[in-house]
């Protein structure tokens, strides 16, 4: 149950994209012709509504003791006006405005103003409602829950939305009223992972979000984009998101695991859910070879241990409809290949690392009329599953599905 919810304001409540220059003018200044202006500029278009009042009141009857409230870049009179406008005589709880705080988002200080004004100190029962990147950044850095809007997103999606997908938050939703599914049951509509260690309810469809990742140019990429699958978040060592990984159940999960010889039931649990949802078995039996990204010599092979646990899990308990055949050394590195971490490599230096050491040990093996499927446990740049998935193409496999576990979360501020 959620103590305060909080909405963005643009393009999340109400449609104002035209307003940039107006909304602009307004910073610290409430002149009374300026918002006038702005009045008539609401009134001009059509379908500027979003979130209805009906939905407001309708949230507000069935969650009485939720704070409801409003934290925006925008100025305070800029934001006054468009609310006053479209929600006449509804009552909001709280606005954080651009004046309201010395930082503004993708900081999350609005929402520490709101806990602070209402008393409230546990971050799991915060909500922030938002349509892009600068949303989603802005509720980790606080270290609140956040639910990603696309109601009002176009056709021909902005580099702000394809963002805040990457930065996988606890809930998306596409419509309005999706919110309160959301604040009736959040754990409900995390990534299946988490979903699962956090044992909440079972979820209509098990959340994988697909997240493009792309080759830089300087390792020989164009526009191509690579997707991968995740199964959900581990927050990186950043002060901007500390707060958030200090109740992370998986962020934990990945810590307690680095060195282990045997994984939770959890994680093998997503996976089997993953093949499950993802592939269509129209009749028959269908082949999935499934592997990993392999460890670097002279390292613990990790998951090709997990990959062990799959294929015992599998054993006692087939998949109805697929035939999976665990492959743990289909991939290998050769010598030389340099520690992503350990020897501190940037984005450019992990993708030309992976791309000259990555390799198919057996292509000759390789099975026709197969389905392949590459797990990690941990994508940052996405280079060790986009040059596995790009070597098995290589060699004649056309259906390759690359699944992460989590999506690293680094640095947001």
């Amino acid at each position: 149950m959620f103590d305060i919810c909080l909405f963005d304001l643009d393009d999340t409540l109400v449609r104002t994209s035209d307003l940039k220059e107006i909304r602009e003018a307004c910073k610290r200044n409430s002149d009374p012709q300026r918002l006038h202006a702005l009045t008539e500029q609401l009134e001009a278009e059509d379908g500027r509504h979003i979130y209805s009042i009906e939905l407001l009141r309708r949230i507000r009857a069935e969650f009485p003791q939720l704070k409801l409230g409003v934290f925006t870049r925008s100025p305070q009179s800029y934001a006054l006006t468009v609310l006053d406008w479209a929600y006449p005589g509804f009552q909001w709880d709280i606005v954080v405005a651009y004046e309201s705080v010395e930082r503004t988002k993708p900081y999350g200080d609005g929402i520490d103003l709101a806990m602070a004004t209402f008393d409230v100190d546990r971050l799991d029962r915060v909500v922030l409602v938002g349509d892009n990147d600068v949303d989603v950044s802005a509720g980790y850095h606080c270290g609140c829950v956040v639910a990603l809007d696309s109601s009002a997103w176009p056709y021909r999606k902005e580099p702000m939305h394809w963002n805040a997908v990457g930065l996988v938050p606890d809930a998306v939703i596409d419509a309005p009223e999706g919110l309160l599914g959301v604040l009736r049951r959040p754990l409900s509509h995390l990534p299946e992972l988490e979903r699962l260690l956090a044992d909440g309810e079972p979820s209509q469809m098990p959340r994988f979000d697909k997240i493009n990742h792309f080759v830089p140019q300087v390792a020989g990429g164009d526009r191509s984009a690579y997707p991968i699958y995740v199964a959900g978040r581990s927050f990186a060592n950043y002060e901007s998101v500390k707060y958030r990984k200090q109740w992370h159940a998986l962020t934990e999960s990945i810590g307690d695991n680095k060195e282990a010889d045997v994984f939770p039931d959890e994680w093998i649990a997503a996976i089997r859910h993953f093949i499950d949802n993802h592939y269509v078995v129209w009749f028959g039996v269908l082949r999935v070879v499934v592997s990993v990204v392999p460890h670097r010599p002279g390292r613990k092979a990790r998951l090709e241990m997990l990959l062990k646990q799959l294929e015992q899990s599998v054993e006692e308990r087939p998949i109805e409809g697929f035939e999976i055949i665990c492959q743990p050394e289909l991939l290998a590195y050769k010598q030389g290949v340099k520690s992503q971490h350990n020897d501190y490599l940037g984005r450019d230096e992990r993708f030309m690392n992976v791309r000259d050491h990555l390799y198919v040990r057996n292509p000759e093996e390789v099975a026709e009329n197969t389905s392949y499927l590459v797990i990690d446990d941990v994508t940052t740049t996405g280079a060790s599953l986009i040059y596995a998935g790009k070597y098995l193409n290589a060699i004649g496999i056309k259906d390759v599905t690359r699944l992460s576990l989590t999506k690293n979360i680094g640095k947001i501020v």
